[in-house]
């Protein structure tokens, strides 16, 4: 393995996902604004009960607005041999690094969705059987572009089982150690 990093991002979210996010970003702050300027301590209910509502409102769009702007990236640090997926949005990111196993090989695979349609995938294997996706897009060539970088960086073979019942091993240039 070369003793470089490795970072594969989804990139940016288009402008629509974003303006959506800040729509449901300024719809939360303004909630959580009346919720705490407009709440009392009080036993009647019915003012509790309206006071409330502005906090379960700004609670229910957080999952919505997270979804229209977290990014996903996989970090990879060849030196200390180790990798991390963090998730951010804007400028903070979250998530830990781990201990890099000694990956077999990579996988690009098809996935089927809920809903008919498909995803593929790009998953790092290691002892056998156990592996951890890295990269998901709905696009085959863009996958493929992917996992064939990436089983070149950590010097492995490629999987391809993009296609049902026609899977093969892709032949990939070797770095020499």
């Amino acid at each position: 393995m070369k003793d470089k990093n490795v970072i594969i991002s989804e990139g940016n979210r288009p402008l629509w996902q974003l303006v959506i996010a800040a729509a449901h970003y300024t719809a939360i702050v303004i909630l959580l604004f009346f919720f705490f300027t407009k709440f009392e301590f009080t036993t009647n209910t019915k003012i509790l009960r309206g006071s409330f509502s502005l906090l379960e409102a700004a609670i229910f769009l957080i999952p919505s607005a997270l979804a229209f702007s977290v990014v996903r990236s996989s970090l990879f640090d060849m030196k200390n041999k180790q990798f991390k997926i963090a998730y951010g949005v804007g400028p903070i990111n979250w998530g830990t690094w781990r201990a890099l196993p000694e990956i077999q090989y990579v996988s690009i695979f098809r996935q089927s969705k809920a809903d008919g349609n498909f995803v593929y995938e790009v998953n790092l294997w290691y002892k056998k059987n156990k592996h951890f996706n890295i990269y998901q897009n709905t696009h085959a060539d863009t996958v493929e572009l992917m996992g064939r970088s990436v089983a070149q960086t950590l010097n492995v073979d490629l999987w391809d089982a993009t296609v049902p019942h026609k899977e093969h091993w892709v032949e990939i240039e070797r770095e020499e150690s």
